[in-house]
């Protein structure tokens, strides 16, 4: 495993290869001819969270984790064809795209072989800071919508169902997020 600077660097020559010339060119945020728009942490998704509990009590973290496996498997089918199209592993992709964008600072530490199972470490997860910004530390993991997001891309390269689970969170005292994604 890497340190955060060490990842931060690799990924930012990734991003300088992959990126728009003028990202924020016509008022539209772009990365590989995808637009994205920012938002601030101050309210999502902590404030999402909070209503989609409301709502739905205990539901609302498992609506996060289920629309982020959708986000994940779109993410594996657009960025496998860049990853490809410029002889760069997804992995790497995926961590440039997510570090551009401010989801953190992340790397997969390992890739299936054991058991087919994945673990991947996120430093300054947009998520865990968003609650400790709110509440403070609390004594859960929050990062439902990451935790879906890894888990979507992890079934895009292995063709199958996984489930993700975060075993550490920096909205607990950790010092990143762990997130172990496997078989069904």
């Amino acid at each position: 495993m890497h340190t955060r600077e060490e990842i931060a660097k690799r990924i930012e020559e990734i991003v300088r290869k992959l990126a728009n010339r003028n990202p924020c060119g016509e008022g539209k945020i772009k990365l590989m001819n995808r637009r994205y728009v920012l938002m601030s942490t101050d309210y999502f998704p902590y404030d999402l969270l909070k209503d989609l509990e409301e709502i739905f009590n205990a539901a609302g973290d498992t609506l996060l984790y289920q629309g982020g496996i959708k986000v994940g498997r779109d993410l594996y089918n657009h960025y496998i064809n860049v990853a490809r199209e410029h002889g760069i592993d997804l992995w790497d992709v995926i961590s440039a795209v997510g570090w551009y964008f401010g989801w953190g600072t992340g790397e997969v530490v390992e890739r299936g072989e054991r058991d087919g199972v994945y673990r991947m470490v996120v430093y300054d997860s947009f998520e865990a800071e968003s609650f400790l910004a709110r509440e403070g530390r609390g004594d859960k993991s929050v990062c439902h919508f990451m935790r879906g997001v890894l888990t979507g891309l992890v079934e895009g390269v292995e063709g199958r169902d996984y489930v993700g689970h975060e075993t550490r969170c920096r909205a607990k005292g950790d010092e990143y997020c762990e997130f172990v994604i496997e078989p069904r």
